[in-house]
């Protein structure tokens, strides 16, 4: 249960004098109990803004990446329990995946933002009789498929103006969905396709993650129909046999369970690597040992 919000004052000053004490985050009772108050970073934030000593301002405001981390892992753990395949699920952890972008994200904006983008869906969708109440009965018919997915990518690509960018997976900001749907920032393949991905499901249809190596990729799967649809470029369709082809070209011991569904989980572990491997590359080696950590704490590798 979180601690009541009245305490977050309180704690920040026995932060501080841990800190001051050459206490490590880890070993402050106060820090954990912070962390317990489930308070997104934008509230502590503004907290530590109202301290008038600039030396303990200074300090508490460079916990930024200690505190996303420890409040990411609490908050993953009530998560993680969650069906592989729910929605709610992929929401969440995509949002906090995307602190690690910007610890100012607020939760409440980006489910606005996946409303909004989700009444346009349905707009179009209705406009063309194409919900799922309509075809429900139809949803194997690959014509019937390719335009629905062709709906949603007028919405998502033409309408909303989401796109890929090559050298986008080297921005940080990129990597969150959350800033790609609100801010309009490039995405990579990953973070557009959780935005595809969160409003398709909304919406009924049977779409799935799939964690194809060098390019994430979604796809349509009911019984014998599959789809697959590349949203780095604008939501372009594949066909399996294509896809096996490219991937034994490029990969050696080629498994079809690389196109297997994906669950929420997989797809929060492959966020937190992406950004760990962007720390690398930045030569940032704490936040690179950080996320890794948080990682391997969550999923156990």
């Amino acid at each position: 249960m979180a601690l009541r919000s009245h305490n977050i004052p309180a704690l920040l000053t026995q932060v501080a004098r841990d800190l001051a004490a050459e206490r490590s985050v880890d070993e402050s009772a106060a820090f954990v109990e912070l962390v317990a108050t489930e308070t997104a970073w934008a509230e502590i934030f503004r907290h530590i803004d109202t301290i008038s000593d600039f030396a303990v301002r200074h300090k508490l405001r460079n916990l930024e990446l200690d505190y996303t981390v420890a409040f990411v892992r609490n908050e993953m753990q009530q998560v993680l329990p969650r069906s592989g395949n729910d929605v709610w699920a992929l929401e969440r952890t995509s949002y906090l995946t995307g602190l690690f972008s910007d610890a100012f994200n607020l939760w409440d904006e980006y489910c606005a933002a996946l409303d909004m983008l989700e009444v346009d869906l349905r707009e179009e969708l209705e406009a063309s009789s194409l919900t799922p109440r309509r075809v429900k009965n139809r949803m194997h018919d690959i014509e019937l498929v390719r335009e629905i997915l062709g709906a949603m990518n007028r919405v998502i690509f033409e309408r909303t103006g989401l796109a890929g960018e090559e050298g986008a997976i080297n921005k940080v900001e990129s990597h969150s969905a959350q800033l790609v749907l609100c801010e309009r920032v490039p995405g990579i393949p990953l973070s557009l396709a959780v935005i595809y991905l969160i409003t398709g499901s909304r919406l009924g249809f049977p779409l799935y993650g799939v964690n194809t190596p060098g390019r994430f990729l979604l796809k349509w799967q009911l019984g014998d129909l599959e789809i697959f649809v590349d949203v780095f470029d604008k939501g372009s369709l594949v066909t399996r046999q294509n896809l096996e082809m490219l991937l034994s070209a490029n990969l050696s011991g080629y498994s079809t369970r690389l196109l297997d569904p994906a669950p929420f989980e997989i797809i929060t572990r492959r966020s937190l690597a992406n950004l760990a491997a962007l720390a690398i590359r930045g030569e940032d080696t704490d936040r690179a040992r950080k996320l890794e950590n948080l990682s391997r704490g969550l999923f156990g590798f």
